[in-house]
């Protein structure tokens, strides 16, 4: 009996009815003072109240797969979970480092100077010039970046996409990827990163995809890949060169950041993708353009690989039972060749969930930090 299916969701709607049904039934017979009937009703009180909470958490994990069957609920209990290394098209350093002409962020003659107060997490509004949106971005700097001795160094940027819903600060707060960061830059594994959260709700709620509309919808991939390095390269001490630039994201996050770097690969040279996906995935409220357009065509990744793959390297993850991911990840990895570079880690019973991928992230940066130049440790 699958854990998501109807058989076993079925099953416990009808023992929580069933509960509900008993408790009334003999309700009127356990009334009175004494202890025991007392203990009764609060034991019936107890036993319902779980079971409708059960049911709420399995039609739930039903609908976001959060623990995809049995064997991966025997995996989140202990801890297990089997994995296979794949690897497609050429190495990722080769793809990295690959020259690529194109528009790409340069950098800005004169930096403004930021608050004396920004030692750590900043928060600014940001209008693209290009794409006429604004929106929020949470930046997060390195250690030491406002230090007097480090005023001539310039930093790679890691910048990050969340799921749907969520926002700007996903990653700094449930993924933690600042303090992951700064253990593997301690374990000289990769050097300190510049983290740009944009925002990708715009407007806020909407499942935008990250994607450009039709006339008079939001140009989010505009204000993502264009807007947003032109405005860090002018604020910040960043590297200009692609293969500083990286891209990260979880879920519809994901499939942001493999979108914006392999559209946009002399901007950005390497994307890590946590349970995303290669062709959008649009909710019922919201359609940017119609099925059929050239803005379609753009946006399935997987026949952009088929037809000229770009010199990009991809690090992803995802499961056989994750439906949300796997299906078109497995058709990048058949379809995946030279100049691009892609490093899967193909899990066999995992779900969809924040906990998978905290536990991903350290080996996703090592990754980064070995074979991507910008990233690599200056030791």
């Amino acid at each position: 009996m699958s854990l998501t299916g109807w058989a076993f969701l079925t099953l416990v709607a009808v023992a929580a009815l069933a509960a509900f049904v008993l408790l009334v039934a003999v309700w009127p017979s356990l009334s009175g003072p004494k202890p025991t009937k007392i203990a009764a009703r609060a034991g019936l009180l107890l036993m319902v109240n779980v079971l409708v909470l059960f049911m709420v958490t399995t039609q739930v994990n039903a609908q976001f797969l959060f623990v995809a069957d049995w064997k991966d609920l025997q995996g989140v209990l202990g801890g297990r979970v089997t994995a296979t290394a794949l690897h497609r098209g050429t190495s990722a350093s080769r793809a990295a480092g690959t020259r690529v002409r194109g528009k790409a962020a340069s950098a800005g003659q004169q930096l403004p100077t930021l608050p004396k107060s920004a030692t750590g997490e900043l928060s600014f509004t940001v209008k693209g010039p290009l794409s006429g949106v604004t929106g929020t971005v949470v930046v997060k700097l390195p250690p030491g970046y406002t230090d007097p001795a480090s005023a001539s160094v310039r930093y790679p940027v890691l910048e990050t996409f969340h799921g749907y819903p969520g926002q700007p600060r996903q990653w700094l707060r449930s993924m933690s990827l600042a303090d992951v960061m700064a253990q593997q830059v301690i374990m000289r594994r990769m050097r300190p990163a510049l983290i740009v959260s944009p925002q990708v709700e715009v407007p806020p709620g909407v499942d935008t995809e990250c994607v450009n509309g039709q006339q008079g919808l939001p140009q989010l991939e505009t204000w993502l890949a264009e807007d947003v390095p032109n405005w860090v390269t002018h604020t910040f001490r960043v590297e200009t060169d692609r293969r500083s630039w990286a891209t990260i994201g979880l879920s519809a996050g994901g499939w942001c950041a493999a979108m914006v770097a392999m559209l946009h690969p002399a901007q950005y040279s390497a994307a890590i993708v946590m349970g995303g996906y290669f062709r959008p995935e649009f909710g019922a409220a919201y359609e940017p353009y119609p099925p059929g357009s050239p803005l379609a065509s753009r946006y399935n990744l997987v026949s952009l690989t088929r037809r000229s793959p770009p010199p990009v390297a991809l690090w992803l993850e995802t499961s056989h039972t994750d439906s949300v991911s796997y299906g078109s990840s497995a058709a990048l990895l058949r379809a995946a060749k030279p100049p691009l570079a892609v490093n899967a880690t193909v899990l066999r019973h995992a779900g969809h969930r924040i906990s998978l991928w905290q536990n991903l992230l350290p080996g996703s940066l090592t990754w980064l930090g070995a074979n991507i130049s910008g990233f690599r440790s200056l030791k």
